[in-house]
């Protein structure tokens, strides 16, 4: 059976500390890539609803590549009630930066109050209603005086907020033991690679430019090279589509690196 394949915009707002921008939701913003709805973004949506439903705290964590920021977002865009606030921090980030993105992503009255008391202030009574979803991206760069921040504003009675933090599962542990996170996450749910089953179905319902090939060939493709990583596939489709004429096995040699020869 063919995995269901809808068509999406082509770029999701991100809230940053500078304000909000456009950002690509396909790898290499691929013409025709569709998003494709896999066994990880239908459970990402249980774990997200049943979080929601309790108002509590989640942390999605996936390997790199394998699609976590882009099944969040795709989630977040099924579901407008939720009235999410999306951010995606820099690195080494500050609570003022923090403080700024979601002024940004909440609409309030530009500049942002340089007062943390006043900022602080303007926030709470804004996410106080309607209830809304704080969605954090690579939340594994996060300091801790930022994670006191975003507890800060989970905790206050004030506030009505669901907190989904991505993070890179490398950091997974890391996160586990802050104690900050420990013991308000409610759910800690981790994203796979695709199986090797779901390649001959997912594959080509995510760019018509595998709908023709053998079953055989996207199998030998991901065994030998994308090992079911969403962001490989990504690569292997654009440079693919970009020459036409080269079969599977030159494309391999393009991407895998060659042994560096010995010194003399």
């Amino acid at each position: 059976m063919t995995a269901p394949s809808y068509r999406t915009t082509r770029t999701t707002t991100i809230s940053t500390a500078h304000g909000n921008v456009r950002s690509a939701r396909h790898h290499f913003d691929l013409t025709g890539a569709r998003t494709v709805r896999t066994r990880q973004v239908t459970a990402a949506t249980s774990a997200l609803n049943a979080t929601v439903a309790q108002q509590g705290m989640l942390c999605i964590a996936a390997p790199a590549g394998a699609g976590k920021t882009f099944t969040l977002h795709t989630v977040l865009d099924q579901h407008p009630a939720w009235r999410p606030i999306r951010l995606l921090p820099q690195p080494q980030a500050r609570p003022d930066d923090l403080r700024h993105s979601i002024h940004h992503a909440l609409g309030l009255p530009s500049p942002p109050p340089k007062d943390p008391g006043t900022s602080d202030d303007l926030i709470r009574h804004a996410l106080h209603h309607p209830p809304r979803l704080l969605a954090i991206d690579e939340a594994h760069q996060l300091s801790a005086s930022c994670l006191e921040y975003v507890r800060y504003l989970y905790d206050d009675p004030h506030t009505r907020v669901t907190v989904a933090l991505a993070a890179g599962s490398h950091r997974l542990r890391a996160l586990r033991t802050t104690p900050v996170l420990a013991s308000r996450v409610t759910c800690w749910h981790e994203l796979g690679v695709l199986d090797e089953d779901e390649i001959t179905t997912v594959i080509p319902a995510f760019h018509p430019h595998w709908k023709r090939t053998d079953p055989a060939v996207l199998r030998d493709l991901d065994q030998t090279w994308a090992q079911g990583n969403f962001r490989r596939w990504a690569i292997l489709t654009h440079r693919s589509t970009q020459h036409i004429t080269r079969g599977p096995q030159e494309l391999l040699r393009q991407l895998t690196p060659r042994a560096a020869k010995a010194c003399l």
